[in-house]
């Protein structure tokens, strides 16, 4: 068996040993952001890196749609590592452990949500976002990995900690669990 082989079936086993707990985090994420967007509030996403790519790419199902082929209504969502001109501002003239804390400040309002990736789950930035988040009595959601001292997790009203510690694995986790959240949001609306 190849190196290939063996770490497919071991991502491929690491599903399967915890679909239960995947399905249950789903629900539980899908019915938050359900409820928020359905009376009008945002979401609003943040990750460095890998985690910024992912949020840009969650932000755009959102807005756009999941699936072309089931055309709907977009929901409200952003993602805050788009606006480079921002960032480079702010970080250069303040630093970069700001730059998420300062765009929640401004945009987020009370009973949106905000979700943030981070797969150690220190990353100053984000913790920062979470306190201005906090402040404005915002839903705080997170997706992690499955590390030591996961400040996020224990900060978020609900945490997706991707059953490893392999980085690659858990930006995939991420991105699988994802998906299947907003395809539930997109059920959850059709209902309405």
């Amino acid at each position: 068996m190849s190196a290939i082989q063996k770490r497919l079936i071991e991502r491929s086993n690491n599903i399967l040993e915890n679909l239960t707990e995947f399905e249950d985090i789903i629900d539980l994420f899908s019915k938050k952001i359900f409820h928020a967007l359905d009376q009008g509030n945002k979401i609003l996403f943040c990750g460095n890196g890998g985690s910024a790519a992912e949020s840009q790419h969650m932000a755009a199902e959102y807005c756009a749609t999941l699936n072309h082929h089931n055309p709907r209504k977009g929901f409200k969502a952003i993602a805050l590592s788009v606006d480079t001109s921002f960032i480079t501002a702010w970080s250069n003239d303040f630093g970069f452990d700001g730059i998420f804390a300062r765009q929640v400040e401004t945009l987020g309002e009370e009973n949106d949500v905000l979700i943030c990736y981070s797969t150690s789950g220190s990353s100053k930035n984000i913790l920062e976002a979470v306190s201005e988040a906090k402040k404005k009595k915002m839903q705080i959601l997170s997706f992690t990995g499955n590390t030591k001292n996961n400040k996020l997790a224990e900060a978020s009203a609900l945490s997706f900690q991707a059953p490893s510690s392999n980085t690659a694995l858990i930006q995939e986790l991420h991105t699988i669990i994802g998906h299947e959240v907003c395809l539930s949001v997109e059920k959850l609306m059709l209902r309405k």
